[in-house]
């Protein structure tokens, strides 16, 4: 993100310009941003094949090996759009990070779970492995450093002002 102030000064002499810019980046945007990214796509895919009308568990597809029905692809969508705006400012990384703790435990859950557990759901335990995965990506990427950047300017047609 970027941030920039603009001020002007009228002297007896002329008139004098400062501008400040000031930039905020962590690396950790840029892996969550991708993060959701996979996780809508896989989601819609899922919701797409599987459909809304009906039970959410069933029917199940297959995408990329992993076993999804339309619950896990609700999931999915919303866990994307919230890491999505997670990666939007440097600022949001507590909502990447709280999704990633969310997705943490939801693969636990689910590759930790009974047959009837899955069955419910829909899935299998290979995507809660994937999801722990995820969570524990996105975890890590809330975590890296941001990067702050500040510059400032200083223009005057004053001669006394330097």
């Amino acid at each position: 993100m970027s941030y920039t102030e603009r001020q002007t000064v009228d002297t007896p002499g002329g008139r004098t310009t400062a501008v400040a810019r000031r930039r905020r980046f962590s690396p950790g945007q840029i892996v969550t941003g991708l993060l959701g990214i996979l996780l809508i796509v896989m989601g819609l895919i899922a919701v797409t094949r599987c459909g809304i009308d009906g039970s959410l568990n069933t029917p199940v597809t297959n995408i990329f090996g992993l076993a999804h029905s339309s619950w896990i692809g609700i999931g999915e969508i919303v866990a994307g759009l919230l890491l999505v705006v997670g990666s939007a400012d440097a600022a949001f990384r507590g909502v990447a990070g709280g999704v990633g703790v969310i997705l943490f435990l939801g693969g636990i859950f689910i590759a930790a779970g009974s047959l009837k557990i899955l069955l419910n759901i829909g899935t299998e335990r290979a995507t809660g492995w994937f999801l722990l995965i995820v969570g524990a990506l996105a975890i890590a990427s809330a975590m890296l450093p941001t990067f702050d950047r500040s510059e400032r300017e200083v223009v005057s047609d004053d001669p006394y002002v330097r």
